[in-house]
């Protein structure tokens, strides 16, 4: 029995009741009405013997579940299963349809139409009035890519619609002219909602990454609802249409379950794993000392310590951990740049001198490291004499590769004339004479960074996992965590 034969079945009564009673009100039959799809299959029932139960390892903090604000790589692990986006990246990089069902794209390459998938729907979630997720409109993909260009977001995504006609105009705009009043455009008009089921996106120029760019978890799609209701928003409670639910967060672990919905019905693999946790501990050894235990199955991304402890030169698992774990290189890296700042009130020139003597070998780190020396200021006299400052600060950063190579430059190059200090503010001030940023192999061609940074470290992504754990495979894709082939081995976990 088909859905909307099912909803008029249930209506007829009230129609009937309504007739006797000589109204002339018009009942409609609304497609958004409220529906739960949740099933006690899809409950965090860890006594279910087929109950798959994966526990996830991180090296960032994950502060922020808004796409808009993932400023690590861990963050966008996690979103990437809550949300999804009209594309997602395949492990060979390339876009796959996610809540696309139909492309059309003009002869000359600057017209895109894509049908929606029909009948997907929002999580279930405080966010809605009814606390049950609504169904996907094409109005919400138009007003979440809008948001990237709002003044109260970063401008991650940004770089990634500008070329949609119309988008840099209203960028500037929600950026620049601060009046409210004063603001004449009302939209992007690039992206056109033809109907529920349909939108259109034009670009200025013909742009064959465009799906690519679509496939960010910058770009995830998410209810309008998720933001504006509620103090803080998708920050602590998001709300997608992603395999994954989002339960809670607190005591340095997140717990996602497997969504129940009728989206189930849209996908054509859904995952075995039920119930996932990431885990993140305060330093590398805490969270080391966790896997060890079991009480980690996997970690997607290890940070430089554990890198330099597990893996050999030639990258492979060192001997002593043959048998216990399974290592996997992925096809990406993350990008860890380190800057000198030039507006430094610090005493720049004795560094901008001692910089460029600094033993990059003595930096013990599984990938590359290129020096830039346009990243230094230009050395003013020629003075051998400079006199130090005792303590040179750094803008605060969570990234553990910029701290391993902060500590090591320290040690060999500035100790002890003079001592790096992280400063408690994360944006570069004239105090801090260091800043850094981070990113990864697919977003770094996207973003225009006007800054030079003196120091780049491009380090592979690693992931360690028990083999008990079945299903993990290299992939291209940074940020991307291939569930659906994922299996957990419990009789073998417990033997372990």
């Amino acid at each position: 029995m088909s859905k909307k034969i099912r909803i008029l079945l249930l209506l007829m009564p009230l129609l009937l009741l309504l007739k006797a009673c000589g109204t002339t009100d018009t009942v409609t039959v609304v497609a958004d009405a409220p529906r739960s799809g949740v099933t006690e299959r899809d409950t965090l029932d860890d006594d279910d013997e087929h109950f798959q139960h994966l526990r996830i390892g991180i090296i960032d903090p994950v502060t922020n579940f808004d796409p808009l604000f993932a400023d690590n790589l861990s963050t966008m692990r996690v979103i990437s299963l809550i949300y999804d986006g009209l594309f997602t990246l395949n492990r060979e990089g390339e876009p796959d349809a996610s809540l696309v069902s139909e492309v059309e794209i003009s002869e000359n390459g600057r017209e895109y139409l894509f049908k929606l998938k029909p009948d997907l729907y929002y999580h279930d979630s405080r966010a809605f009035m009814a606390g049950v997720g609504r169904r996907l409109h094409a109005n919400d993909i138009k007003w979440a890519f809008e948001r990237t260009a709002h003044s109260n977001v970063p401008q991650y995504a940004s770089a990634l619609l500008m070329n949609v006609e119309g988008y840099r105009n209203y960028f500037l705009e929600q950026r620049e002219v601060f009046d409210r009043s004063k603001r004449v455009l009302e939209g992007v008009s690039g992206i056109e909602v033809i109907d529920r089921e349909t939108i259109r996106f034009r670009l200025n120029r013909e742009d064959p990454d465009f799906l690519k760019k679509l496939s960010s978890p910058y770009l995830s799609v998410y209810p309008r609802e998720g933001v504006e209701r509620g103090e803080l928003g998708l920050k602590s409670t998001p709300v997608g249409t992603g395999h994954y639910q989002f339960r809670s967060a607190e005591e340095g672990t997140i717990i996602l379950s497997l969504n129940g919905s009728e989206n189930a019905n849209n996908r054509s693999a859904r995952p075995e794993v039920n119930r996932i946790d990431f885990i993140h501990a305060s330093n590398e050894g805490e969270l080391f000392q966790k896997f060890n235990r079991h009480e980690i199955d996997w970690i997607p991304e290890l940070g430089p310590q554990i890198s330099n402890q597990v893996i050999s030169s030639d990258e492979s698992l060192v001997s002593a951990y043959h048998n216990q774990f399974t290592l996997v290189k992925q096809e990406a890296q993350r990008l860890t740049s380190i800057f000198l700042n030039k507006n430094s009130t610090a005493q720049t020139e004795w560094l901008a001198k001692r910089l460029p003597e600094a033993g990059i070998d003595e930096i013990d780190i599984h990938g590359s490291i290129s020096v830039d020396p346009d990243g230094l200021p230009a050395l003013e006299t020629e003075e051998t004499d400079l006199q130090p400052d005792s303590e040179y600060f750094i803008s605060f950063t969570d990234n553990l590769t910029a701290r391993y190579a902060l500590s090591i430059m320290n040690s060999q190059l500035l100790e002890p004339d003079a001592s790096l200090a992280f400063f408690d503010i994360r944006i570069s001030t004239p105090e801090t004479s260091f800043f850094t940023s981070v990113s990864d192999s697919f977003h770094h061609s996207y973003q225009s960074k006007p800054d030079i940074p003196w120091l780049t470290i491009f380090t592979p992504i690693f992931g360690l996992n028990h083999t008990y754990i079945r299903g993990i495979e290299p992939t291209m894709v940074p940020w991307k965590i291939h569930i659906e082939p994922i299996r957990v081995q419990d009789s073998e976990r417990r033997e372990s």
